[in-house]
């Protein structure tokens, strides 16, 4: 960062930002603020340094709400940023594994041998290893983004479509929309039971 972002701003925040931003599901400034557990106020002026910054451009979209998007320059301190912290990398997989590794015993102890993932994001692809590692095939991939995309051979699909077949039982695989894709299986009209998720997960995502 430049000298005036150092002294206003939290590496971390903005990073948290800048990755929330490239997801380009952002609603709101609400939103974003209940995504990244900070204060209204705080967050315009984070959004305001940043487009200073020129790491993100601002749109009106109507007389009340504006659009964000990260620009090139965004998205460059997003990877040095993430470079920054990716010195935690190890103790982040490490929790990750742990978590998925308690479902893979559960399941086998349930004599379960394929599931299917809901949520394709960073989590996936160490949630699918670990799974993996523990003799699980994995059945399907389900989102509410990237649908038409691959993951692990498996064509990710709508959950409203994956619902519609046999989908075994579904793993969440993803961090940060874990509640929200929970949410949105179980207003489909999915079993309850048939959902597996990391209960620190939900933690994390409520207390934002």
């Amino acid at each position: 960062m430049n000298k005036k972002s150092a002294t206003s701003l939290d590496d971390y925040t903005v990073f948290r930002l800048l990755c929330e931003l490239r997801s380009g599901d952002v609603a709101s400034q609400r939103d974003l603020a209940r995504r990244l557990d900070s204060a209204l106020g705080l967050v315009n002026g984070y959004l305001r340094v940043c487009s200073d910054n020129g790491w993100v451009k601002a749109q009106v979209v109507t007389a009340n709400r504006n659009s964000y998007d990260l620009t090139t320059r965004g998205e460059m301190e997003r990877q040095r940023l993430a470079l920054l912290h990716a010195r935690y990398l190890d103790d982040l997989l490490s929790v990750v594994q742990e978590e998925y590794r308690q479902i893979a015993e559960r399941l086998q102890e349930e004599g379960v041998e394929r599931v299917a993932f809901c949520g394709i994001d960073g989590v996936a692809g160490v949630a699918w290893l670990t799974l993996q590692q523990a003799g699980l095939e994995l059945s399907g991939a389900m989102d509410t983004v990237g649908v038409g995309e691959r993951f692990m051979g498996c064509e990710v699909v709508s959950l409203a479509y994956a619902l519609l077949g046999e989908t075994h039982r579904i793993v969440i695989s993803s961090c940060k929309r874990a509640a929200d894709l929970k949410a949105a299986l179980l207003e489909l009209g999915a079993d309850p039971a048939a959902i597996l998720v990391p209960a620190r997960f939900l933690e994390q995502q409520h207390a934002v």
